[in-house]
């Protein structure tokens, strides 16, 4: 399991945070933001906290995200989606070859 290795260092890169989490922490508001935050792991990779805005299947390589929205969809891009599916709405890092 990676980890980060900058000063956000303790951040769970692995766990999504779901629509329904989101509705017991008070609403629609992630427990971790703002959306766009990036992060070095230890596996080489850079993180991109981000939104999935249709459902993804879990381990999608093809994932594209915004780059003023930071919204993810399934096709197109070059970003590794979490290894858990996705649904709409679903808020999780986002992994991509740092080099």
């Amino acid at each position: 399991m990676a980890y980060s290795t900058l000063p956000i260092a303790g951040v769970d890169l692995v766990d999504i945070q779901t629509v329904a989490e989101q509705a017991t922490n008070g609403g629609t508001v992630p427990t971790f933001g703002p959306l766009g935050a990036e992060t070095f792991a230890s596996d080489g990779l850079r993180y991109v906290w981000a939104v999935a805005g249709a459902a993804i299947t879990a381990n999608t390589a093809t994932c594209s995200i915004n780059a003023s929205t930071f919204v993810a969809t399934g096709s197109g891009g070059t970003y590794l989606a979490p290894t858990t599916t996705m649904a709409s709405g679903d808020y999780g890092w986002f992994s991509k070859a740092s080099v």
